[in-house]
């Protein structure tokens, strides 16, 4: 394990790229995919490989069954067993027969509802177990276009040669934000910070680029009285074609990575994948929430190296520090302030 992957839950405004780099599902979305149009989704079989081929098919067929409105065809795709969670709400719906009958429920409320789904991500746990990933789309019906998108994460079985579903957690996707809205929301995130662990010190500094197109971050790592500081930079902007916040790390070691950022009131989900500086890729995902204008938290969860899961970290708190000088300039270690600076009020 690297040292930029080590210290990565701990560097909240520092943020070493860490997102899952894996196969990703989607619930159906009647906009963006029909089953039998995949080629205007996200993601096909094909692009995923020829081992995700068997999981695209049984999404398309829960397609397809839903669009039908045949709820007992979609209580037959899941385990005796099978689980769904709604994490928006927290509602949860158990065995085969309570699924039947919530669909059976809600297609009765929802008389012409469609469903269209993208297949993003597919990883093979063992031979018969797949976790996959992705987004979905419920439309009131075929030709409007408002509609209710949704992420989800599942679990499927193979029994007798059929992949089965055993669990489905599925939360809605914020709708995106404009781009002034959603560089605005991290505004308080601009100044001086440094954050103390039992394994390093990190001292960050984030500024607005020019015109305030993009937020930079500039991080120093410190390990030890005697070691050399790692460096690295953040660039955080709006992605105008996806319509999501965006950032690209960069570190003095070699390693790079790519994140996602989404907010849920003061609490930001930020998910992203790195290539270390020895070539392995890592993936993972930091939950920073705002506690107030000069203390931030900060947590790693779901933490991988080349696929193998790794523990997750403690949260950290990260805090504000008064700075004589603006901050505009990366931190160096000649820059970082005194025990006496980060001591004043």
């Amino acid at each position: 394990m690297t040292k930029s992957l080590c210290l990565c839950g701990c560097i909240v405004l520092a943020a070493v790229g860490l997102v899952a780099q894996e196969v990703q599902t989607t619930k159906p979305s009647p906009a963006e995919t029909t089953p039998t149009d995949a080629s205007r989704s996200g993601a096909t079989s094909a692009d995923l490989g020829p081992e995700a081929a068997p999981i695209w098919q049984a999404l398309r067929g829960y397609l397809e069954a839903f669009n039908k409105h045949d709820a007992q065809a979609i209580a037959a795709l899941w385990m005796p067993e099978g689980v769904y969670v709604d994490r928006s709400t927290g509602e949860r719906v158990a065995g085969r027969a309570a699924l039947e009958k919530d669909f059976a429920a809600a297609f009765k409320e929802k008389p012409h509802a469609q469903l269209s789904g993208t297949l993003k991500s597919v990883r093979f746990i063992r031979p018969d177990v797949v976790s996959a990933e992705g987004e979905a789309v419920e439309s009131p019906n075929s030709t409007e276009t408002a509609s209710n998108r949704t992420a989800f994460s599942a679990i499927f079985v193979q029994q007798d040669g059929r992949w089965m579903i055993d669990s489905i957690q599925e939360s809605d996707v914020p709708p995106p934000q404009p781009e002034t809205a959603a560089l605005a929301d991290l505004e308080w995130m601009v100044g001086h910070w440094v954050d103390k662990s039992k394994d390093a010190r990190v001292d960050t500094v984030v500024r607005w680029s020019p015109r305030r197109a993009f937020l930079v971050r500039s991080f120093t790592i410190k390990t030890g009285q005697d070691s050399e500081p790692d460096q690295g930079t953040e660039i955080i902007g709006w992605d105008p074609h996806t319509k999501q916040l965006r950032s690209w790390t960069f570190l003095s070691d070699g390693a790079f990575g790519e994140a996602t950022w989404t907010k849920d009131g003061s609490t930001w989900t930020r998910k992203g994948t790195q290539t270390l500086g020895d070539g392995r890729s890592a993936s993972g995902t930091q939950v920073i929430t705002r506690v107030d204008d000069n203390t931030t938290s900060v947590e790693l969860i779901a933490k991988e190296i080349d696929g193998e899961p790794q523990p997750a970290s403690d949260p950290l708190t990260v805090v504000r520090v008064p700075d004589e000088k603006p901050a505009t300039t990366p931190v160096t270690p000649s820059a970082a302030p005194t025990e006496e600076q980060e001591k004043r009020p």
